[in-house]
């Protein structure tokens, strides 16, 4: 910071020692050619090369400063030669008393400089330079006059300036002690300033590590956040698994457990779709169980169609891990195609065998955020629940279904019949029976066996329950070979087609059993509440003894009670 200042100076020095050697040159000339001072041409010649010279020292030493070979000392030469010049011009010849003040200035200046500033130009000044600047500065006060003073004046003048000295003195002790206490405020300030600055780094590395931990505390912060955000999903999803299993354990209806779970399902993720399909024959269902929801009106048709496509295609690969079938563009499924930013299907397996697949659809493009994992226990309570189901509906079916035919058999009727017949009297509809038996069943048995003969009842018992679901009725195996087709809110036109349509199934099938073609013939006997029968509880009766007529007068017929000959 010094040298700074200090170069600072000295260039600024030079430049005003320049334009005062310039003011001086010129001074001397415009003297010389407007006053009438008398100077002499050799007079004014000296003054000009002693400006001259000091412009051109003061060149050198700015080109040699750094140098302190060359220029040690040499400004006090010049502040000697200076002041010599001064007292010789006094012998050459007079020159005017302002420029002579001038030039006195300019000494005073060089003098001052050399004495008060010695640090700056680098030099050393001791007591004796100071005696020989003070007495050749009166000297060239004085010399110049001597013609106006006599010798004891002059002595006077030369004792005054004797003062000079120590005022010089004084003042260079002043600047001294001055430029120590600079110093020392300067070193003060300096390792005060580096104190700040240490503090200062301190503090930005503080600031820093308190950055650091701020971003770590808010690293942590969303951490938190989403941890607890996970957590209160989790708390969501089991509540939302705990009502499912509930609703499970509350029903035996496959059906009915799916639909909830859908609409759980739903609920909890919002999601655009929820499908789900439950493959025929896996829960004593004769069909499909297909459960959708969307909220938008897209074809229930048209999602169990697609939805059955990709259980297709888990059949084909086997596989048990989710597809994911948002970015379908061969059309595969241009059903499920684009209803949702995430689609995908994952697959339900009780053991290694696939029953059914779930389809789900969302917009947002984390629907399926932290994985399957919920989707997939939600599946196998939906597994458990089924096995629990189908082992009820099993036990169930077996006490209500003849075992070797699988209708319905004479025990579960007689416990459902009173109450289909308390609802047609008490709804003022109409209910037909049917009751058919084998022709000449004794004859299968003796000619084929009873091997044979059981296959003859089966098929019987299957076209009387495939009859029965055609058209909502109920099929049941009354005893031996004697069966029955209880037709709801059927007249007894609409029921006599239906006999003609079962009695001619029958008749006209081939029952094909090891390598004989077997040929049977039923009679069916017809009644109906209330066109035949106003008692609803002689409904059955009256449709066995029409059958019985039919039976002894020819049979293989169809014989409509009260119509065909038969007393009521």
């Amino acid at each position: 910071m010094l040298t700074i200042l200090k170069n600072t100076y000295l260039e600024s020095s030079r430049k005003f020692h320049r334009i005062i050697l310039f003011f001086l040159a010129v001074s001397v000339v415009l003297s010389y050619l407007f006053l009438d001072s008398g100077t002499k041409p050799a007079t004014m010649i000296f003054y000009l090369v002693l400006c001259v010279a000091c412009f051109v020292f003061d060149l050198f030493y700015q080109r040699y400063s750094q140098r302190k070979e060359y220029y040690s000392g040499i400004y006090v030469y010049k502040v000697f030669v200076y002041l010599g010049a001064l007292i010789g011009g006094a012998f050459i010849g007079s020159i005017p008393i302002p420029l002579l003040g001038m030039f006195l200035i300019y000494g005073i200046l060089l003098i001052c400089e050399s004495v008060l500033l010695n640090d700056v130009y680098d030099i050393m000044i001791t007591y004796r330079d100071y005696f020989f600047f003070t007495t050749m500065l009166m000297l060239a006060m004085v010399l110049p006059f001597r013609s106006l003073f006599d010798s004891a004046i002059a002595i006077l003048i030369l004792i005054a300036g004797a003062f000079l000295f120590p005022l010089v003195h004084l003042l260079r002790q002043i600047t001294i002690q001055s430029m120590i206490y600079m110093d020392r405020q300067y070193t003060h300030i300096f390792f005060r300033n580096l104190d700040v600055e240490e503090e200062n780094t301190g503090l930005v590395e503080m600031q820093q590590r308190l950055e650091e931990v701020n971003e770590t505390i808010n690293y942590q912060r969303v951490q938190l956040n989403d941890a607890l955000s996970d957590l209160k999903k989790r708390s969501e999803e089991t509540h939302a698994l705990i009502d499912i299993t509930s609703h499970f354990t509350s029903t035996f209806d496959l059906a009915e457990s799916l639909q909830f779970m859908v609409q759980r399902l739903v609920e909890l993720k919002n999601a655009n779709i929820c499908c789900f399909l439950i493959d025929k024959d896996i829960c004593l269902n004769e069909e499909i169980i297909f459960e959708a929801f969307t909220d938008k009106n897209y074809g229930r048709e048209r999602l169990k169609k697609e939805t059955y496509q990709i259980f297709e295609e888990f059949k084909k690969s086997g596989s048990r891990d989710p597809m994911v079938i948002c970015d379908n563009y061969d059309q595969f499924l241009p059903y499920f195609e684009r209803r949702g930013c995430c689609i995908s299907a994952i697959p339900a397996y009780e053991q290694d065998s696939l029953y059914g697949v779930m389809v789900l659809a969302g917009e947002k493009y984390d629907f399926f955020y932290g994985g399957y994992d919920f989707y997939k226990t939600a599946i196998g309570d939906l597994t458990t629940a089924m096995i629990k189901d189908r082992l009820y509906l099993t036990t169930e079916d077996m006490a209500k279904k003849d075992g070797l035919t699988k209708i319905y058999n004479r025990i579960y009727f007689n416990q459902v019949y009173p109450d289909m017949l308390q609802a047609a009297k008490d709804n003022g509809s109409t209910i037909s029976v049917l009751m058919l038996d084998i022709d000449h069943f004794k004859n299968v048995n003796d000619t084929y066996g009873h091997l044979a003969g059981d296959e003859a009842i089966r098929y019987v018992a299957r076209s009387d329950w495939e009859v029965a679901k055609k058209y909502n009725g109920m099929a049941v195996r009354f005893g031996g070979e004697e069966f029955l087709l209880i037709l709801p809110d059927t007249p007894l036109e609409k029921a006599k087609e239906i006999a003609a349509e079962l009695h001619e199934k029958i008749r006209t099938t081939v029952i094909h059993f090891e390598d004989y073609e077997i040929n049977i013939n039923t009679s069916l006997g017809v009644a109906n509440y209330p066109t035949t029968v106003q008692d609803t509880e002689l409904t059955l009766d009256r449709s066995d003894k029409a059958m019985y007529y039919g039976k002894t007068h020819g049979r293989g017929r169809i014989i409509v009670d009260g119509v065909d000959n038969v007393e009521p």
